[in-house]
């Protein structure tokens, strides 16, 4: 037996890792386009019990019937920023801004028009928990959005997250 064992070691919080993922939909009031078909994945890494650092990626789509043919339209984000987070109940409150990439695609008659834009998307949300876990989500979110081909035309989406959250620690 080592004498090192035999002094108290201070106890480590462990730093909280969380996975998210779900169905989104998003909204942009200027164009009038809803686009129903959507993804969201993301991560936290917890600074302090209220503070995390956040990533989350998306997809949502669109078809839209024309005369002869389709048209494809999709926005695409990668984001990372800051989220804090309080516990009301059972329930967990959170606000975030992140930032980042935004990539959008139409597609229609054989042509395709793509454009990556900077985005900030500022957003709120509640967990409720199903297990010690797994919580159930709700997240409503801003997109504003800034052309980089034109810095005085941008726009914002809105988009709403329904989804899972997974505590890894």
């Amino acid at each position: 037996m080592s004498m090192l064992g035999a002094f108290p070691r201070p106890a480590r919080a462990q730093t909280p890792i969380e996975t998210s993922g779900g169905y989104s939909v998003a909204h942009d009031p200027r164009d009038a386009v809803t686009l129903p078909a959507g993804w969201m994945a993301g991560a936290a890494i917890g600074l302090t019990p209220a503070l995390s650092v956040v990533g989350d990626v998306s997809g949502q789509y669109k078809t839209v019937a024309l005369l002869s043919t389709d048209a494809r339209l999709s926005v695409h984000t990668v984001m990372g920023g800051l989220r804090a987070s309080a516990r009301l109940g059972r329930l967990t409150e959170f606000g975030q801004i992140v930032a980042g990439a935004v990539r959008t695609s139409g597609s229609a008659f054989g042509s395709t028009t793509t454009g990556t834009s900077v985005g900030v998307q500022p957003g709120v949300g509640i967990d409720y928990p199903v297990t010690s876990r797994l919580s159930a989500r709700a997240e409503f979110d801003v997109r504003l959005v800034r052309h980089q081909s034109d810095a005085t035309n941008g726009g914002h989406q809105f988009r709403f997250v329904a989804g899972v959250a997974y505590r890894v620690r």
